[in-house]
């Protein structure tokens, strides 16, 4: 036999409405766009230590939504890109080149597109907020509705040339 007892509270405050600010990432929109953001950084929580880096990083991202969401690396060499250096090509969204690369590489002669500087992060423009959409719906996200939101009316020919 249970018996409860009643127990009084007297500290509870009269308004319990959260005072921060509602913070919205693209990255929590679709269940898919979130764990593309986990794959494609090796996001992982198996075990606590890695929960903890993985989620501070997520917290990253939500506080820095200009900063860039994805590791580039270069296509060719492999080498880590910055923000801001290197190249990439105007259609395809995972062809990223280094400036060596660039410069001394048979492959980028053969590349059918032409390629332009990569902008910074502290350079945002619609261009750079239309592409990472793009690279999160190339990463596995096919939510149309969500995307056309985003970015505008998408064209199904945009995402074959991807």
């Amino acid at each position: 036999m249970w018996v409860y007892l009643q127990e009084e509270v007297n500290d509870i405050p009269v308004d319990s409405m959260d005072k921060d600010e509602i913070m919205e990432s693209e990255f929590f929109d679709i269940r898919q766009a979130f764990l593309s953001l986990c794959q494609g950084n090796q996001y992982q929580f198996d075990t606590l230590r890695r929960a903890k880096h993985s989620s501070m990083m997520v917290l990253y991202h939500i506080h820095n939504p200009n900063a860039p969401a994805f590791i580039t690396s270069c296509t060719i060499c492999h080498s880590e890109l910055e923000e801001g250096q290197g190249y990439k090509c105007k259609i395809c969204t995972d062809f990223d080149i280094c400036h060596s690369c660039h410069h001394s590489s048979q492959e980028v002669r053969k590349h059918p597109h032409k390629f332009v500087a990569r902008s910074s992060a502290t350079d945002p423009s619609a261009d750079d907020r239309k592409q990472r959409v793009l690279q999160v719906l190339f990463l596995g996200s096919i939510n149309w509705v969500n995307a056309n939101k985003e970015i505008g009316n998408i064209s199904m020919d945009v995402i074959l040339i991807i």
